[in-house]
């Protein structure tokens, strides 16, 4: 997959901008102790020709953020302007001057347990951190990926839809099987056996010319790069994009594949389980829906310039 994102200098830890070795919180955290944190993951673009840096998304990242601390019973622990500019400052702090992957982290604290996870009855706290992050080989050259014997977490039991620190054992565990047994990465299948997304990536395929992606009641994050190619796929291609529900054979004999999100962008899918997806090459479609979305994130498609927020 994309390569890890390198560290950054200095991290912005409630309402400060710290050296990263002096951003501490308690290990004694509900956060720490059992995941109990929502999170946004964001990608900021620099332009040589403009020189600055650009975050993209950024309204519709601190909307679902809010979304998820509302379904966690999490009063917010600043508004959204104070992360707006609290993002702002992190970045100008870090003087990027390049591509940055980064997180936002809303985090329950101190508290008194099961007993005591709403925000009127425990601290809570948020921060930022990230930094410069390149594409390796496999954004270009595509992924070989498992269908994994684990199952995804349903809106019943940890729901899907909230982007939470907790949720990531359910991908961890898949991603893991799926390394040890030789594959790049895992898709997990819902319990009745349709199929959801990759670890940590909405999943996509292209049948008989159509991008066809798993429904938002498969399990699924409701991701805002998932959106964005469906809406560049309606309007390059002039028909819309399917969504709905998606076998598992149907990975086999798709003609393409790929995942999408903000740290893997749109990487392609080139086999699962072993089997080649179509001719085991990245697919025309593919390497178009990538060209547009670069085009979008980057600012060279006027259509997203209002998805652009400046640093600098």
């Amino acid at each position: 997959m994309v390569s890890e994102t390198s560290p950054t200098k200095k991290v912005w830890l409630d309402g400060n901008v710290v050296a990263a070795e002096d951003a501490n919180i308690s290990i004694y955290t509900e956060s720490a102790m059992r995941g109990a944190n929502v999170y946004e993951g964001l990608r900021a673009y620099w332009s040589e020709s403009r020189a600055n840096l650009y975050i993209w998304k950024l309204e519709d990242h601190l909307a679902r953020l809010f979304q998820s601390m509302k379904i966690m019973r999490m009063t917010p622990p600043y508004s959204r302007q104070v992360l707006r500019e609290a993002i702002l400052e992190w970045a100008r702090a870090n003087e990027f001057r390049e591509n940055v992957h980064f997180r936002l982290v809303a985090y329950f604290g101190k508290g008194g347990g099961f007993r005591a996870f709403r925000s009127d009855e425990i601290e809570t706290g948020a921060w930022i951190a990230g930094g410069p992050r390149k594409h390796d080989d496999h954004v270009r050259h595509g992924l070989n990926l498992c269908v994994s014997s684990w199952r995804r977490i349903t809106d019943d039991s940890s729901p899907p839809r909230v982007k939470a620190g907790a949720n990531y054992q359910n991908s961890r565990l898949a991603a893991m099987e799926a390394r040890t047994n030789g594959y790049d990465d895992a898709i997990i299948l819902t319990p009745d056996g349709k199929v959801s997304e990759s670890t940590g990536a909405s999943l996509m395929l292209v049948r008989d010319g159509i991008l066809v992606s798993p429904n938002v009641t498969s399990g699924i994050l409701e991701s805002i790069t998932r959106q964005v190619l469906l809406e560049l796929f309606e309007r390059q291609y002039g028909t819309p994009a399917q969504e709905r529900t998606v076998d598992r054979t149907e990975l086999y004999i798709a003609d393409e594949a790929l995942i999408c999100g903000s740290a893997e962008e749109a990487t392609p899918v080139v086999s699962v389980d072993r089997i080649p997806i179509g001719d085991g090459l990245v697919g025309p479609m593919t390497q178009q829906l990538q060209t547009l979305f670069y085009a979008a994130a980057r600012g060279d498609d006027p259509n997203y310039s209002a998805d652009l927020t400046p640093v600098y």
